[in-house]
């Protein structure tokens, strides 16, 4: 009877009272705590029974790790909640493919359920939903951004102020609309933490430092009474020292990142990068612990960050063996690594240069969307620096390198012209042809891939 009673709890979700089972507020509790490891094994027990609330909360977890791996098996746990109906499994789904989809496939997925969950009155989904229309405007026809904001603006809720002072920020009247900007996010700032940066670029435009000064200790005061989350805080200060602003406030966002170290991760990376641009502000040592705690916190970024510093020998003795280590490391997310891998190989930092790893990782890179990769390919075939000469393919990647917004493989490009016969010319513009549609083809089985697993439910 004793066993009966368990599995009649397990299934109501009113666990208290059978010992050793899985209980969702156990896992919670311990996620709070950081055991993570512990939260997932109690959540998994109970997704894999089929309890809804569990599968969301466990592809919370998963989608914290912010990796490509993770990411997809937060999807995948989302879409079984899904089936379920459940409605916090869906706008999830749909913030996710919305924030974060590589291609109009994902995107357009994202926007699907978005306008589902705005359609069932979930309002959260009104903001990533204009955000998507804005930002990509060729891939959503007919879908006007400013309806959707009016009708939320005349049922009274505040997303919708703030989605119109970023209309105006997107839009190209960011100046001419800075006043009423003001007005619509002065008062919703702490309901909108998006305002914070509104309101900053609206006071840095126009010189008001002692405005921009309360607007900080404002942020600053949200947080400490909980009113916004860290996040909110770490992207407000970020922003601050980001070239998107018009003037950067170093010091400022060196302070509020402080406020969040050690408890918010992302802020130890983001403070490290910071004093790695400005060198006055800490000592190099102090940077390296920094990146050193975030890394065994499971930030990958912190990785690539610890991989260029030992590559490029700026703030601490160059070591190429340790940027390879962690480059390595955070290869699975950032294209970038792979590109950095490419170059330490290039270049021979481990003594001679090894052309064949270099071009491994540099097709990894490119093809993975990095251009600066495709420039170097063609550097490495023109050069020939353990390999021979192949004026063909490095006319064919100093092409793709120039389509992807490299402005140096002009140069190369017209450094190479004298030496490249109009049948060699036409060979390589073949050949960048096939590179660019097997890309594109790459890109179209990964968006399949994904769709199938969507209609399988991971």
């Amino acid at each position: 009877m004793f066993r009966q009673g368990c599995v009649i709890s397990l299934l109501s979700l009113a666990l208290a009272g059978c010992g050793n089972l899985p209980d969702i507020q156990r896992a919670e509790r311990a996620a709070a705590s950081g055991n993570v490891e512990q939260a997932r094994a109690q959540l998994e027990e109970l997704a894999r029974f089929g309890l809804a609330d569990a599968q969301v909360e466990l592809g919370d977890l998963y989608a914290e790790a912010d990796t490509p791996e993770a990411r997809q098996k937060a999807l995948s746990w989302y879409r079984k909640a899904a089936k379920q109906g459940s409605e916090r499994a869906s706008i999830r789904i749909g913030k996710m493919n919305a924030r974060e989809g590589m291609t109009p496939e994902q995107r357009a997925n994202g926007a699907k359920y978005l306008r589902k969950a705005l359609a069932e009155g979930d309002k959260s989904a009104l903001i990533p939903l204009v955000n998507l229309y804005m930002n990509y405007p060729g891939e959503f026809p007919g879908r006007e951004p400013l309806e959707l904001i009016k009708q939320a603006r005349s049922a009274g809720d505040p997303r919708g102020d703030m989605a119109l002072a970023r209309y105006y920020l997107l839009n190209g009247q960011f100046d001419a609309r800075a006043e009423e900007i003001e007005a619509l996010c002065v008062p919703i700032a702490e309901a909108q933490p998006d305002c914070f940066q509104l309101l900053a670029r609206v006071y840095l435009s126009q010189g008001r430092s002692d405005d921009l000064k309360a607007l900080v200790d404002r942020a600053t005061s949200a947080w400490r009474e909980g009113t916004i989350e860290d996040r909110d805080l770490y992207l407000f200060a970020r922003w601050l020292s980001d070239d998107e602003s018009p003037q950067k406030q170093v010091a400022t966002s060196n302070e509020l990142f402080n406020l969040l170290i050690p408890d918010y991760v992302p802020a130890l990376t983001a403070r490290a990068r910071l004093i790695m641009e400005n060198t006055y502000l800490a000592e190099p040592k102090v940077v390296l612990d920094m990146l050193e705690r975030a890394r065994a916190n499971g930030d990958l970024k912190a990785s690539l960050s610890l991989a260029r510093a030992y590559e490029r020998g700026d703030i601490v003795t160059a070591d190429p063996k340790k940027a390879i280590k962690y480059a390595m490391e955070a290869r699975e997310k950032y294209p970038s690594a792979d590109y950095l891998l490419g170059r330490v190989y290039k270049r021979g930092y481990l003594g001679e240069p090894a052309p064949e790893k270099a071009r491994f990782y540099l097709l990894n890179a490119a093809r993975r969307g990095f251009p600066k990769a495709d420039y170097a390919l063609a550097e490495l075939f023109w050069e020939a620096k353990g390999i021979e000469v192949n004026r063909r393919y490095a006319w064919s990647f100093a092409l793709l390198a120039h389509e992807g917004g490299v402005k140096r493989a002009k140069a190369l490009l017209l450094e190479m012209v004298p030496t490249m016969p109009h049948d060699l010319e036409m060979a390589a513009e073949a050949l960048h042809r096939r590179e660019r549609a097997a890309r594109r083809q790459m890109l179209a089985e990964s968006t399949h891939g994904a769709a199938m697993n969507s209609e399988q439910g991971g």
